[in-house]
């Protein structure tokens, strides 16, 4: 009977451990440019939602990448190796992995953390090529937060996702490639990773064995 209650006790505490988790959702709008720009940042507002007002940057390592200034050369180089077509669902799409995230409310704290980003341009006229009119795509990937916040968000690690889209500027997609307008919703859900919350669950568990 004992080793049912102790059982029972611990599955208690434990479950008010997981009760802790808090959601974060929030509205994201900025610009970018793979070609253009080293590094590559894609930056904006945080402008509703649980964040807001705020603001968010996802930085792509360009490492290895053709310099800039030869957009078409770097724009080659991304498509080779970063984009797949799919001719059932008549899509590209360009996976970019581990990039650095950082989230920021205003007065309130920031987040750290890792994402990919999965660009999927829409082949329209299923042709296999994208063409100048090609510029209005998807935007998705998932999201790792890491305990490195301040303030508020300090002790606060999880995952998460976030879906959207981008819009290439088609009139002048010759000369500006990648100059993407980005529009997403981000949702995260985290919790508490302090080690004194984690030590005094543990303490307590252990006690029981005792």
């Amino acid at each position: 009977m004992r080793k049912v209650l102790i059982a029972t006790a611990a599955v208690l505490l434990l479950a008010g451990v997981a009760s802790a988790q808090v959601t974060y959702s929030f509205h994201c709008a900025g610009t970018g440019n793979m070609v253009k720009d080293s590094p590559v940042v894609y930056s904006g507002n945080i402008d509703t939602g649980d964040l807001a007002p705020g603001i968010w940057t996802i930085t792509i390592d360009d490492a290895g990448w053709p310099a800039v200034g030869d957009d078409a050369a770097r724009w080659a180089y991304l498509y080779a190796n970063y984009y797949v077509y799919d001719p059932v669902g008549f899509l590209w799409d360009g996976f970019f992995q581990q990039n650095l995230l950082y989230l920021e409310k205003t007065a309130i704290g920031t987040m750290n953390g890792d994402c990919d980003m999965s660009i999927q341009i829409i082949d329209f006229n299923m042709n296999g090529i994208i063409d100048g009119n090609e510029c209005f795509d998807g935007l998705s990937g998932a999201v790792i937060i890491i305990e490195d916040g301040t303030g508020a968000y300090a002790q606060l690690c999880g995952n998460g996702t976030y879906n959207g889209s981008y819009f290439r500027d088609c009139d002048e997609m010759s000369a500006t490639y990648m100059l993407d307008n980005v529009d997403f919703n981000m949702q995260l859900d985290l919790v508490d990773c302090g080690m004194s919350a984690e030590a005094s669950t543990w303490s307590a568990v252990k006690g029981l064995f005792r």
